[in-house]
Parts: C-alpha cells; structure tokens; sequence
C-alpha cells in the first residue's frame, strides 16, 4: 500500500468501503433463526442490542445511535413487540418519553447475538490488538470521514 499514490489509496479505501457496505446491505435483508423458529432480521437485532446495552436511552437516542430514522425505529418496534421480545415502557413523569424494555424473550436474543457477534469479531480483535491507540484513534477519524461522505450524499 505504500507504494500507491494518494489517489489510488482513496480509490482502494472507497471501493473497499463500497464492497463491505453491498454486502452489508445483503445481510440486512437475510432473516436469521435462533434455534427456536422465530426469524429475526439484522435490523431487529441491531435494536434489541442498543436497547439492551442502553436500557435508559429513549427511541429517538436508538435512532440516531443507529443511524436510521425515527419512523424506521418505530417500525422494527412493532415487529419485535408482535414478536415478543420488546415491550415500551413510559418514562416516569414524562408524557412523551418512551424506552424499550426487552422481555425474557428478548434478553435470550440479545445473549444470542452477543455471542454471535464475538466470535464472529475475534479477527477483528486480534487486529485491534497488534495496533497503538494513535494508529486506532487514525482508523477512526477515517471513518468519520467516510461517514460524512454518505451523509452528504444522501443530502442530494
């Protein structure tokens, strides 16, 4: 990598960004079973893990944590309640806040995908490993900058 110019490692980085995202967007749509026949999809995980880890944030928190909308996090919220595995819970004293709760149901899933998702990151770990914190904290600011790249594409 080295040897490649500023120009080709841009390239590199933003076709390999666009390949993990495709085939992020591919796994997003593929339903995944437990063991128990209930079909859950990546997005519906996604919010079981943030609700949680982050039993006191309230869905519109969940949203922007996410990166989707409002209107996205409401949907998925009806189909893990049908489900069985979240239920809203009013903030005390507060008219409009709402957090989820997941139910035992819910709390199995969250275990489930949670040890899914550290086998399937140990490579990752043991890269994140053999790094500095100054080499971690670059790695991030890069993403941050992809980031900003889709958010402004998604402006237009």
């Amino acid at each position: 990598m080295d040897k490649l110019s500023l120009d080709e490692k841009v390239d590199s980085l933003i076709e390999n960004g666009i390949r993990i995202l495709n085939k992020a967007y591919a796994l997003e749509k593929k339903p995944v079973d437990m063991g128990c026949g209930v079909l859950l999809y990546p997005s519906e995980f996604h919010l079981i893990e943030a609700a949680g880890k982050n039993p006191e944030e309230n869905l519109t928190s969940i949203a922007s944590r996410l990166g989707v909308t409002k209107g996205a996090i409401s949907q998925t919220v009806k189909k893990l309640e049908k489900k069985g595995l979240v239920e809203k819970v009013r903030i005390p004293g507060n008219k409009k806040e709402v957090v989820l709760e997941l139910t035992e149901f819910g709390k199995e899933a969250f275990e489930w995908h949670r040890s899914l998702h550290e086998s399937m990151e140990a490579g990752i770990r043991k890269e994140l490993e053999k790094m500095s914190d100054a080499e971690i904290k670059t790695f991030l600011r890069v993403y941050g900058h992809l980031e900003e790249m889709l958010d402004r594409c998604m402006e237009r």
